[in-house]
């Protein structure tokens, strides 16, 4: 019988990674200008969140002629996910390109020997240059590149989006599958916005949560998005000096994409989606609650397990009896558990039977659609599990928030900013019962109108890292992490590290 594996040519099908030395060169002869042993920044890029928060960073490193170059994972290479740098126009800077695929484990593994292979090439090859990467938030590429950057070449890393731990209102340890009655959902939504009433439950989201410790191991700067993040670094321990809060660069990564309109609308894309509401017979008799629609993302590995991924999608199908218009967003993730669980055919009838309020639509390739669309006043509601538009959401006036989640790695957005609420997957009338009280304004501490955009103003964000950045580059930092090093008592030269 033939092995499933062939262990004799386990690694035949790794690309090699690609190396742009055009760009490599650009970021030296700005380096050039400063001296002989400036640093190179290297902001990594690996996932679609990735493109659009690091952009920001790309582009002010640019303008300010900080010495600097992307390493892009190439885990995104389809022109889907992968469209953000040709949307952010980064292109001209990626020095590396390291073809990871496979699945979780396959990418790991990959990742961490590429990367260092990648530093050991630069180090070789420049002498005397110190590289720094700079990777974003909680993803793979923010868990493995540390380890990878440590244990190859004994030097931690920048993070941007530091600190995100996830919490849970502690009303879910009374969470039970019994039908919730009226004064058990007003005491879950209510008790979210007190601050008091969180614990840590850093069990999900997986793996994002493992990344993100991870990545704090293994960084040398934190720049943390609110205090919340900086107080958790403190809390485990990571020296306070180099923990800076700066806000989140995706608001800068919006403020660019409201200045600059995708080529096609979203709505001539999808010509369903302009808020009007068409009475037919197809509705069934539904009394219509609102023209907006209500957009769903979901693609969470939780959220995609069997019991809770059926009370999401039968908790669409009510809204939509109820009168709620609803789109959702189809991730490959999505699909695929639509498909595993028998659940692609309810939704297609769904959209038959009612097809001027409910729309399924495959992933949009432009993060630029993203912002046209909640920026139109054609969507009232976001009904998501990412970690990114909960942060997002708050800087969209007309556009509330439910997350779809028993955690969350932003708790902030509900009980400092006001503008979220949490629903948990546990049954139907859960998730159903609290977009309702958002729609009728029944969660008196929760206020729309009144947000607070806490993550920073727009376009000021980035310029804060490279500011940072900057004043350590200008004051020769030793970016290798002996302690004696940061006490100040004497410092190794690199050439020390070379035995790594």
């Amino acid at each position: 019988m033939k092995d499933k594996y062939d262990y004799q040519n386990v690694f035949t099908n790794y690309l090699p990674l690609a190396i742009n030395h055009d760009s490599i060169e650009m970021a030296l002869n700005v380096a050039r200008e400063y001296g002989s042993n400036y640093p190179i920044l290297a902001i990594v890029t690996g996932t679609k969140p990735d493109f659009y928060k690091q952009a920001p960073l790309v582009a002010e490193a640019i303008k300010r002629r900080i010495p600097s170059i992307v390493i892009d994972t190439g885990q995104h290479f389809d022109n889907t996910l992968g469209y953000g740098i040709q949307e952010f126009n980064i292109q001209e800077s990626v020095a590396c390109d390291l073809q990871v695929r496979g699945n979780l484990m396959e990418k790991a593994s990959e990742l961490l020997l590429k990367f260092a292979i990648f530093g050991k090439i630069f180090k070789e090859k420049i002498p005397g240059r110190t590289l720094l990467p700079v990777v974003h938030g909680d993803t793979l590429v923010a868990g493995i590149t540390p380890l990878s950057w440590l244990f190859g070449l004994g030097q931690k890393v920048a993070q941007n989006e530091a600190g995100l731990r996830s919490m849970s209102p502690k009303y879910v340890r009374k969470l039970t599958l019994n039908e919730p009655n009226r004064d058990q959902i007003e005491e879950f939504v209510n008790s979210q916005f007190d601050s008091d009433y969180w614990f840590i439950a850093r069990d999900e989201p997986f793996p994002e949560q493992v990344d993100t410790w991870i990545c704090s191991a293994g960084a040398q700067f934190f720049f943390a998005p609110t205090v919340l993040n900086r107080d958790n670094l403190i809390r485990e321990g990571y020296p306070e000096d180099l923990i800076y809060v700066v806000g989140n660069s995706v608001v800068d990564a919006i403020e660019m994409k409201r200045r600059s309109k995708p080529q096609s609308s979203i709505f001539d894309m999808y010509p369903e989606l302009v808020s009007e509401l068409t009475l037919t017979s197809s509705l069934k008799g539904a009394s219509p609650v609102r023209k907006e629609w209500i957009r769903v993302d979901i693609h969470r590995r939780e959220n995609l397990t069997p019991s809770r991924f059926s009370v999401i999608v039968k908790s669409l199908v009510e809204l939509v009896k109820a009168g709620y218009k609803v789109i959702l967003i189809k991730l490959t993730a999505t699909q695929h558990a639509l498909d595993r669980y028998g659940l692609t055919d309810l939704l297609d009838r769904l959209q038959r039977e009612y097809p001027h309020s409910f729309v399924q639509t495959p992933l949009w390739k432009e993060y630029g659609h993203v912002i046209e669309f909640l920026d139109s006043g054609s969507c009232w509601l976001e009904l998501t599990d990412s970690g990114s538009m909960q942060e997002e959401l708050l800087y969209f006036p007309r556009v509330n928030s439910v997350t779809v989640r028993l955690n969350t790695d932003r708790p902030e957005t509900i009980f400092e900013a006001r503008g979220n609420v949490l629903a948990p997957p546990v049954s139907p009338k859960w998730i159903v019962e609290i977009v309702k009280r958002v729609d009728q304004q029944r969660i008196p501490s929760y206020n729309n109108k009144n947000k607070k955009t806490i993550y920073g103003e727009p376009g000021q964000v980035s310029p804060k890292v490279m500011d940072i950045l900057k004043k350590h580059f200008d004051e020769n930092y030793n970016f290798y992490p002996w302690l004696h090093n940061r006490l100040g008592l004497w410092k190794e030269p690199d050439s020390e590290f070379t035995y790594l």
